[in-house]
């Protein structure tokens, strides 16, 4: 049984990068984000063209977890609302979302790639990860 969400005020100050604000029901819900952070030393600009197909994070297989067979609950709600006063966020960014309202199935996956790089290595003990 759905309940009516109802929210008074929601102050939001950043929404970027796959980020989401939904108000209502969903039955639904798949957001993806890529995102490869590149930090140089010395830069030519125009000259710098990497594919997400270098990295392998952006390739490997998201490993979802089996659940435990459940057992089905049954819920009476006597009160069919869900009363908030105020929500302050932030910001929401990167595959997360805001949701205010039922949701039925969801997947989020967000994934990162830095890359550091310098004319010289700043660590010359550690060994430089290529990919």
């Amino acid at each position: 049984m759905y309940r009516t969400s109802v929210v008074d005020c929601v102050n939001l100050n950043s929404l970027a990068n796959s980020g989401v604000l939904q108000t209502g029901d969903t039955d639904k819900i798949n957001s993806f984000s890529a995102a490869l952070a590149i930090q140089r030393e010395s830069t030519k600009f125009g000259t710098f063209n990497v594919p997400y197909s270098k990295y392998k994070v952006f390739s490997q297989p998201v490993l979802v977890p089996v659940c435990p067979m459940y057992k089905v609950k049954h819920t009476y709600h006597a009160n069919p609302y869900i009363r908030v006063g105020n929500i302050d966020i932030l910001g929401v960014s990167s595959s997360s979302i805001l949701h205010i309202g039922s949701v039925n199935d969801i997947k989020l996956q967000s994934r990162v790639k830095h890359v550091r790089n310098f004319l010289t290595n700043p660590n010359p003990e550690s060994e430089e990860e290529e990919s």
